[in-house]
Order: C-alpha cells, then structure tokens, then sequence
C-alpha cells in the first residue's frame, strides 16, 4: 500500500479515536461475533483492529486454549503462526483499501483449509454527506479518496470474495447501528464537519470550498424533499466466506 494511502486511513482513525470505543462501531463489533462465532481453542487474525473493539470480545470466546492475533497498520507487517488462522475478522476497513481484491486474496494465504473470513463494507448510500458529496464530484472535478464504485449490493462483496477463491457461506444487510437525522436547515453545518475530517477534506480546498457547500445544500435539499429530512444509518453489507478444504 503506498504511503500516502496509509497515512491518509491513519488519519481518519486518528481523528475518531477518541470517541471511537462509544460510536457504532462496538455494537458492529458485537455483530461480528455473533456472526463469525469463535470457538474455544480457536486462533483469530483481527486485521485493521484499532482498539481491539472485536479482538477482545474474540478472545473471551477461544478462551485460554486460542488466541487472538490484532494488526492495525504498519509497514510489512505479518502475523505469526505459520500454521494459519481458523478465523480472520476485517471490520469498517476493507473498502478504503486501494485494492480490495488483492487484500483478500492475500488474506486468504493467512487461512487454515476450512478457516473463514468475516469482513464488511458500508451499504451502499447510507451515509448522508458521503453520498451527496459523491454525487457533486463530477461537478467540482475531485473524488472520493477511497473507491466505492463496486459496492452496489450485497452481491458485491460476494462476488469480491469469490473471486478470491472463497466458498461464501453468507453475505446479508445488517440491522442499522447508528441513526443520523439530518435537516435541511443543517445541510451547511454538516458539510462543514464533513470537510474537516481527512476523510472528505479534498472537498474544503479553499479554491472549490464555497462551490461545493452551494452543490451540497443544492443536492440535499432535491434529495430531502418536502419533508427537508435525510436520515443517515449505519448499516453495512457482512459477509462469511471459507477457504475450502485441502483436497
């Protein structure tokens, strides 16, 4: 991964970290071991952990028999045991990833034959400032920093994974795990938080700044409607996919 997509995916994480542990992403977490099940015994690869939010609630399932293994970024870093994973979790990361196929095909060598994979990524247009800015780039002549173009439904993901090489076992909409109401009469002040996050700070380039919040408010009040009301959920497209056994 290049160094300026690292230090950009570090910067958005840093800037949550301190209310990181009380947003959505411990009841995400939650999720994850509800769906990925650890078993007592087990070893756990917790790829992008950042607080440990999954990894903990890992280990208290493999107990002391397993262990849980957590990796957040850092330069040519390989998780040890050479004997494979029976579980890998990558949560809330995998779509800023300049290539997400190749990180799941490099995953993959991590897994134990029968080993499986629980990964997501954000459903598509649910997050309000997000997808309008999307929809105002061509206009303005900049993008998103990360690619979301190949997520259009739940297929999607299955498809990446089996392409891989993986035999998905399910791929489903999750319940909603934060909601947002935005009301047109905060659309400025919404752009103005969002363009002070690394993650959407191209969009406050002083030389398309005042541009782009007209766009803003211009595209949420057409996609508000009568009703001046978006709301914002935090729902994720999950999946479970296996490596297959050894022949």
């Amino acid at each position: 991964m290049a160094n300026s997509q690292v230090t950009f995916i570090q910067s958005i994480y840093d800037e949550r970290s301190e209310n990181y542990d009380n947003s959505h992403h411990g009841a995400l977490a939650d999720a994850y071991i509800r769906t990925a099940e650890p078993l007592p015994g087990e070893s756990v690869l917790d790829l992008a952990c950042g607080t440990g939010l999954v990894s903990l609630l890992a280990e208290e399932k493999v107990g002391r028999s397993g262990y849980v293994v957590g990796i957040d970024i850092s330069p040519d870093i390989l998780p040890s045991g050479s004997e494979g994973f029976d579980l890998i979790t990558c949560a809330a990361a995998l779509v800023l990833l300049p290539d997400p196929d190749q990180a799941i095909r490099h995953w993959t060598t991590w897994l134990k034959p029968g080993g499986r994979l629980v990964t997501d990524v954000a459903a598509k247009d649910v997050h309000v400032p997000s997808r309008i800015l999307r929809r105002i780039s061509d206009k303005l002549g900049v993008s998103l920093q990360w690619d979301e173009s190949w997520v259009q439904d739940e297929q999607s993901l299955g498809n990446l994974l089996g392409s891989a090489g993986l035999d998905v076992k399910t791929v489903f909409l999750t319940e909603s795990f934060q909601e947002r109401v935005y009301k047109l009469a905060d659309a400025e002040e919404a752009f103005e938080k969002a363009v002070s996050s690394p993650m959407f700070g191209n969009f406050g380039n002083p030389a398309i700044r005042d541009e782009a919040k007209r766009l803003f408010v211009e595209k949420f009040a057409e996609e508000a409607g009568p009703s001046g009301v978006l709301i914002d959920e935090a729902k994720m497209y999950m999946a479970v996919a296996r490596r297959p056994p050894c022949k």
